[in-house]
Formats: C-alpha cells, structure tokens, sequence
C-alpha cells in the first residue's frame, strides 16, 4: 500500500467509516452521513489510487480515480491540519520499592552553606509525575532556508529540561493504558498556586516558554555555523557591490569633471546622486538577505506519566528553612536534581540564601553583607543597602540606622554619617601593602653535649606516670562513619533498550554507584553515578563500539574494569537478563535486538 492510500484510508476509518478489502485495487468505502456531507463526497465510494491501480481498473464506471492535488485529498489534509497531533503515554516497567532516600539525596545533593534532614511525620509516598515532549519545527533562515526537527522534553512537576529523555522510547516501552490509576498526581512545584493541575492552561504556557529557549540553546551550534558563513558572503557581497559602484561613481565623476555644459553637469551630477541612493538601497537588501532569522514552530506534543518516588525534605542553616521535595526517578535511577529558584534551571549544588530561596553560585549576588556575611540571591536585591560612609554593602538585619540625620552606616561607622559638617565622614584612600622587612640572618647555634643517660628506674617510673596521665586525659572521641565497602556488582541488560547498567552494591544491597553503558548513534556513550561525583573520570565518556561479533566482549571489559576499580573479586560478579519481566542470572553476558544490528 502506497503512502497516499494509507493516507486517505486511516483518515476514513478513524471518522468512523468501513473499507473493504480491494479487489483488483479498488477500494469499496462507506462513510458516516455526516462525514460525507462535511468532505462534500458520497457515502458509498469505490476508490482507485492512480500510483498503484492498472490504468484499465482505474478507468472503470463509478470508480474515482485519487491522486496528489485530488480535492479530496487537500480537504483531508486541511481537516487533519487543524487537530493537533498531540498523545498520552504511560510508563508502567518501573520498580518502586526503593528505600533510603534521604541517604541518596544527601549524597546525590550539595549545599555549601545548609544541611539536608527529613520532615517530621512525612514519609515516602509514590505519586504520577508527568514529562511533556514538545516537537519544533526549526528554520533557520539567511539567504536560503534549512529546516529541522528538534525535541524538547521538560519535567512538569519540576519545569527543568530533561536532556537525557530526548530519545525516550530507547529506555522504557511507552504503552497507551495506565497501570497505576489509583495513585495521585504530583503537585506542580515550579508554579505557585497550580496545584495537582498539571495540563493546566497556564502550566503548559509556561512549559512552552522555557521549552523554547532550552530549543534556542539546542541550536546555538547550528546557529553560530550559518552566522559565520552569512557574514562571510555578507562581506563578499558588500565588496563587489562597492566595487562595482566604485567604478560607477569614478566614471561620472570624470565625466563631470570633463562636461562643459552646465546643463550636462547637471544631468550627471543627478545620475551620481541617483548611483549613490542605489548603492546603499543594494547594501541594505544584501544585509536583509543575510540576516540570520529562527522561526519556531510548535508542532505537537506529547504527555508521558510516570510514577515516581518523593520525599519531603528540610534544607535549613541559621539564617533561613526551606521544605522541598526529593523525587527518585526509576527509570533513570538517580535522585532528581532540586531548581534555582532565581533561573529555573536544574541543579545538583545550590546555596540557601537568607530569603529562603535555592540558587546556584552565578546566581547570588556579587557582593555580600560586610557585618553579618549573610548570603542573598539576585531576588533579595532589595534586602541589601549600603554604608553612607564606606559605600560598602550591608544588609538591613546589619544596618546602623542614626537617629539624628537618619543615614545607614555599617557597624565598623556607626556615628560617621554626619561627623564632617553635618554630612558623612571621608576616608582616607587605603595605604598600599608594605613590603615584608628583610628576614633577620641565622645565628649559628652551638652544639649542647648529650646529657647522661637516665637511669633504667627512673625511666620505668616517668613512663607509668606518662600512660597514668594520658588515661585520665583520655575522652571518648566519636568515630567518624565508615564509608560503605563494596562487596558485589549485578549486572542488568535492559530488554527493550540497548542499555546495560552495572550496579556496585554493598553486603546490605545499599548501592554504592551506577555505571550504564548505551549504545547510541555517536557510538557507546557511558554514565556513571558514583561517590566521585563530577570527577568520576568514567562519566560521559563516548566509546567507539566493537563489531557484532566483539560487542559482548567489548562490554565484559568495562565491567572488569569496574571490578577492579572497586576492589570485588570476580566470584561476586552477577550478570542479569529480564525474562517475562522478571531477572534471571546468567553465567556469561548475552546481548541481543539494537546490540546485534549495529
């Protein structure tokens, strides 16, 4: 069946109507009354389709012979225009039981100047999160036009990109019906006042919006490549258009210079003039052809649910509290990084500022309290002032308010603001460092001789008065926690997915870190989770993949290498398929579907 009557058939079947099987390639089809009065067609129809149908059938009595350009066709086209192409998907291959958040998140979390601990009487609960896939349509325009497609996929309840789940279908099967209708959705946390409204009109507005420019971000390389090779035939242009009116103006401004004639002058002084206005009427058209323009257009999207794992946690320091919510995602296994409150992006090292806001480093401002060293965000910018008398920066929890001429002074000038004549005190500018006097020289030292040694008595008896002291001095130190010892690896091959995650464990099955090797389009791409964070040398690295007959070899490699990284004897390595669902050990790794078609 050809493109064009899959086309027109699923259109007539999902309005309700009844095609029958073709005989000698002509379709019977019977639409709804209703139907066939909105496409201005019959009700009963015998269909031919010019690219697949023999001429001599096609020219049949009462067959409709339909091809590109037929009318019936555009008003198909038109009516599936106007219905947006959007789609709900659940994933339901998840696991769930999952322990020990609040130890995940504080290994997973950072904050500099705060510390994480768990809310009193709340617990885990499990609740529907939700993924919104938006599709673009980009074109980048200069003086020719390129078009692409580009997918962004945002968090809902969060509102931060989520890059890793671009290419979704590779990591979980997406299925039309819902295996966890009995649990509730998530609150959305990124927009106040929204509630459990996650498809709410204002919460797609606003997803849109940032999925927008995380698309713009997308294209920056693409973007900076057309740029340079626009500016570069800007330039040629501009040069060949000068030049050429260059020569122009050099030959009427000799002929002017030759006429004797006024009324000739005049005719070429208005012909330069005339050269002139079009030179820069021809510059200005070539820097419009030139101009580098992005249209985006949106053209569906789609809602993917997902349970996860959440916990309410208290991020708090002396200053400031704050509750918020760790989430465990399954399907990426990992703890879910927290939002600056300030740019909305993702992160996993976020500073508590004094207002109660979350942000990253960049996001604080550039200078702090002088007095209480507070720590403020770009949003507290109105909780800091500064000293009349220094013009440094002072928050006003420190500010030294005068009763007298009501100036705000920091603590080291209280009483400096109106000391010169009623207004504040000058500073002398501050002295230039002095250089370090010269070291004294090194007076030679005369050797004392050895004393005589001590007698053994005496010896015995200041070594039981040394271990008597230190006894009494002795006091029950705390020992610091021991880090988690790994004692086995499992090993899983993900069933619908070219996707094998290594798990490091300890005897207690407490995971330790997750390293996953993918089998993308660049090539083997591998993700680690581990305790070394950012420095794990491990993590992004991109691999160039083995053969058919090599990869099993290839990947039994990375995780001897894991093994010896942690130390775990070779016994306590344990490889896992998913049969019907369920895990079964296997001796030897075995990989099959997108691992063998490479």
């Amino acid at each position: 069946m050809s493109e064009l009557a899959d086309f027109v058939l699923n259109a007539f079947r999902e309005a309700g109507g009844i095609v029958e099987p073709p005989a000698y390639g002509i379709y019977e089809v019977l639409l709804p009354e209703d139907v066939a009065r909105r496409w201005n067609v019959p009700a009963y129809q015998r269909l031919a389709f010019a690219d697949e149908t023999p001429a001599e059938m096609a020219d049949a009595e009462d067959v409709t012979t339909v091809g590109y350009g037929h009318p019936l066709v555009e008003t198909l086209m038109e009516e599936m225009r106007t219905e947006p192409a959007c789609m709900q998907a659940y994933i339901n291959d998840v696991r769930l039981d999952k322990r020990g958040l609040l130890t995940l998140a504080r290994q997973a979390l950072a904050f500099p100047n705060a510390r994480l601990s768990a809310v009193e009487h709340k617990g885990q609960v499990t609740a529907l999160c939700h993924y919104v896939r938006f599709n673009f349509k980009a074109a980048l325009i200069t003086d020719e036009k390129r078009e692409r497609l580009v997918s962004v996929v945002m968090d809902a309840q969060a509102g931060f990109v989520v890059p890793e789940l671009v290419h979704i279908e590779r990591l979980a099967r997406l299925e039309e019906e819902p295996a966890f209708g009995h649990l509730a959705s998530a609150p959305v946390r990124w927009l106040p006042g929204s509630g459990n409204k996650v498809l709410s009109r204002p919460a797609l507005e606003g997803l849109l919006e940032r999925a927008t420019s995380a698309a713009l971000d997308e294209l920056a390389v693409p973007l900076e490549t057309l740029r340079r090779r626009a500016a570069r035939y800007l330039e040629l242009d501009r040069a060949r258009l000068t030049e050429y009116y260059d020569d122009i103006a050099r030959d009427l401004q000799r002929r002017i210079e030759r006429a004797s004639d006024d009324a000739r002058r005049a005719s070429l002084e208005d012909k330069l003039a005339a050269a002139q206005a079009e030179r820069e009427a021809k510059l200005a058209d070539v820097e419009a052809k030139y101009r580098l323009r992005v249209e985006l257009e949106l053209i569906n999207l789609q809602v993917i649910t997902q349970p996860k794992r959440l916990l309410p946690v208290r991020i708090e320091n002396r200053t400031a509290r704050v509750e918020r919510t760790v989430v465990w995602d399954p399907l990426l296994h990992r703890i879910e990084p927290l939002v600056c409150d300030v740019c909305g992006r993702a992160a996993t090292r976020l500073t508590l500022c004094t207002g109660g806001h979350l942000a990253h480093a960049e996001c604080l401002l550039a200078e702090q309290c002088v007095d209480c060293k507070r720590v403020y965000c770009c949003l507290c910018a109105d909780q800091m002032s500064r000293c009349v008398v220094c013009d440094r920066p002072v928050c006003v929890h420190s500010l030294n308010r005068c009763r007298i001429c009501g100036r705000a002074t920091c603590r080291e000038h209280v009483g400096l603001c109106h000391a010169t004549d009623g207004q504040p005190a000058r500073l002398p500018p501050p002295e230039p460092p002095k250089s370090a006097p010269p070291p004294p020289p090194v007076e030679k030292v005369e050797e004392k001789p050895a004393p005589p040694p001590t007698p053994p008595r005496a010896k015995k008896a200041r070594r039981k008065t040394t271990a008597r002291t230190a006894r009494r001095a002795h006091r029950p130190v705390k020992k610091p926690p021991r880090a988690p010892v790994p004692y086995k690896i499992e090993v899983y091959v993900e069933p619908d997915a070219p996707v094998v995650n290594g798990f490091v464990l300890t005897k207690g099955r407490k995971q330790i870190a997750v390293r996953s090797w993918e089998l993308t389009d660049d090539g083997l791409l591998v993700t680690c989770q581990c305790e070394k964070w950012y420095r794990c040398p491990a993590d992004g690295t991109m691999l160039e993949p083995a053969d058919v007959s090599g990869i099993e070899a290839q990947i039994e490699e990375q995780i001897e290498a894991l093994r010896r990284e942690y130390g775990i004897p070779t016994r306590r390595v344990f490889r896992h398929i998913i049969v019907h669902g369920a895990p079964r050990q296997v001796p030897r790794l075995v990989l099959r579907g997108e691992w063998k078609k490479r």
